[in-house]
């Protein structure tokens, strides 16, 4: 178990450190600025700044630096612009990202005030830059359950246990038999329904007297009779089906739970299954009865 822990600590560390080198999208120059922006672009640049600070103090980073972006773009002039972008980058994660616009706010401003600490600021991202590199380069390759690295992909892998072929099954013996028996339920309930009725029919037209019925009345009565009386014989006996499948299923259960348990104390017999792969040999363990 905690071998197992331990590989699964180890390849969550491995993932989160790609990760983190991964994610930061490529970096990009900003383009020189050439020009004087005209006032409506410098109205545009400041109701944008105004809602990248809105987004900044709620956190949302990504949609900051959208705003500023679009207003250093308006105005390229706006060189400050650059040092809340890095700030913004540099939260967002993008650290990359963050020293261009700290390096290129010292190349417009070069005799800005806060130069030596904005050389600070790079100094300290390219540090953390340099460290999470050099992480994920030293970072070990994930392990599997056993403690050894984990083959490639394609390689070979220990054959899974088969299932015992020799565990007790359930007969289809007693499903069979209630399937039957209600389909002779079903039969015999339409016979004394239908039959029943051609009985009532003949007496009304005999008005309760067989005696007083003509021929043909009477013959057809009496065939209904006789079915009526076989339908009846149907259903009883499709329930005696039923009766003795379920029966039947009950002792079958039984019988299937007792070779089982008796089946479980026998011997567990080895399988030795090679297993070969590029860079891997070994034998995989398996059992079978």
């Amino acid at each position: 178990m905690l071998r197992n822990l331990t590989s699964l600590l180890a390849a969550l560390a491995f993932t989160a450190s790609a990760t983190a080198a991964l994610a930061e999208e490529p970096t990009k120059s900003y383009p020189d600025c050439g020009r004087e922006p005209t006032d409506a672009e410098v109205a545009a640049a400041k109701g944008a700044f105004q809602a990248g600070n809105a987004s900044f103090n709620e956190a949302d980073y990504a949609r900051a630096i959208d705003y500023w972006e679009d207003a250093y773009r308006r105005d390229c002039t706006a060189n400050p612009l650059l040092l809340n972008l890095a700030r913004a980058y540099e939260l967002a994660g993008r650290k990359r990202q963050a020293v261009v616009s700290l390096e290129t706010f010292l190349v417009r401003e070069p005799n800005s005030g806060e130069k030596d600490q904005i050389n600070r600021r790079i100094e300290v991202l390219k540090k953390k830059i340099a460290e999470e590199d050099a992480a994920v380069a030293s970072a070990p390759a994930p392990l599997n359950g056993s403690g050894v690295s984990a083959p490639p992909p394609g390689s070979g892998q220990p054959a899974p246990a088969e299932p015992s072929s020799d565990s007790a099954k359930r007969s289809p013996g007693p499903w069979i038999l209630i399937g039957v028996g209600g389909a002779a339920v079903i039969v015999g309930t339409i016979g004394i329904v239908n039959n029943k009725k051609k009985v009532d029919d003949a007496d009304s037209e005999c008005s309760g007297n067989r005696n007083m019925c003509a021929f043909e009345v009477a013959k057809r009565g009496n065939d209904a009779r006789t079915a009526l009386n076989a339908s009846a014989v149907i259903t009883g006996a499709g329930g005696l089906l039923i009766g003795g499948g379920v029966v039947w299923y009950i002792l079958d259960s039984q019988r299937v739970e007792r070779a089982n348990q008796a089946l479980s104390h026998l011997p567990l017999r080895a399988r030795f299954t090679p297993v070969v792969g590029p860079g891997v040999a070994a034998l995989s363990v398996s059992g079978s009865f």
